[in-house]
């Protein structure tokens, strides 16, 4: 009889040290995923998306500028026209000159202070290609990372795919085009960001990435597909109530409807103020977030 139960002791001090086991190992991997943060070069890929598209964006104002110039320089001669050259400055370019421009400006607030304009459209285009070639060496320090987090090999391949394509459309120097695949690859990296932290951030950036595309299609004239495109937003954004301020989900659902009247009307200019609003309130929600 005593010899049974020892045994019996014996078996239930094994199965609580099993159990604790277990428990310190279920909570030690979520410490892990709760101390993951969002890879820095991440972020930093971002910001030179956001600088390529807002630098490809400024090309009809300058080349506009251009022109302005070598008219200035038929009319009054040459000589006089070096000599103006230097005093003459391009304005600052408004919502009616670009397509991303208002929406970029308020994405990229955190850099408040005055954006010096380029010179011409060469200087673009060196600015460009500089960039990307840091994209490149910034993805060769992303991607094993994103291995390591069993991000999906299909996944990594269509970000190569259109980082390749970026490469290419700016050495055609092919402005729409860069425009277009500088805006997926922001979209790409917003997945990026889902294995390494447990919040709706990433969801966010997937939205920013969004609205930018309606602008594009905007541009195109395909107001069907950019409407499309809004309804999915909308979709999405209901799936983060649980994590927005009741006030913040409010304002934003507002933005996003007066988005879509602008759409109805199909007026590029107020497509882009209305966008813009919606920017500057997901930049606010991401602030909050983080």
């Amino acid at each position: 009889m005593v010899f049974t139960k020892n045994i019996i002791f014996i078996v239930l001090m094994l199965l609580i040290l099993s159990s604790a086991g277990c428990n310190v190992e279920e909570n030690s991997e979520e410490n892990n995923q709760e101390d993951k943060e969002t890879p820095g070069v991440i972020e930093e890929m971002e910001s030179g998306l956001l600088e390529i598209m807002q630098q490809a964006d400024l090309i009809p104002v300058i080349e506009m500028d251009e022109e302005d110039q070598a008219d200035r320089d038929a009319e009054t001669g040459e000589q006089e026209g070096d000599e103006q050259e230097g005093a003459e400055e391009v304005d600052e370019p408004t919502f009616e000159e670009t397509i991303l421009g208002e929406v970029l400006k308020r994405e990229i607030e955190t850099e408040s202070q005055e954006q010096e304009l380029p010179e011409d459209t060469e200087e673009i285009w060196d600015n460009i290609k500089i960039t990307i070639t840091e994209l490149h060496d910034q993805w060769n320090e992303l991607e094993p990372l994103l291995v390591r987090e069993n991000v999906s090999g299909d996944q990594i391949s269509d970000f190569e795919e259109d980082l390749d394509s970026l490469t290419v459309f700016s050495t055609e120097q092919n402005r729409f085009a860069v425009l277009t695949a500088a805006n997926r690859l922001t979209g790409h990296l917003a997945n990026f960001m889902v294995p390494f932290a447990e919040n709706p951030v990433s969801k966010i950036y997937e939205l920013k990435f969004h609205l930018r595309t309606i602008l594009l299609q905007a541009a195109a004239n395909n107001y069907e597909e950019a409407r499309g495109i809004l309804a999915d937003m909308k979709e999405q954004r209901e799936s983060l109530t649980y994590a927005l301020e009741k006030e913040d989900a409010e304002e934003l659902d507002i933005s996003l409807n007066n988005l879509q009247g602008a759409l109805d009307k199909q007026n590029p200019g107020l497509v882009n103020i209305k966008a813009a609003i919606v920017m500057e309130k997901l930049v606010q929600v991401i602030e909050k977030l983080e």
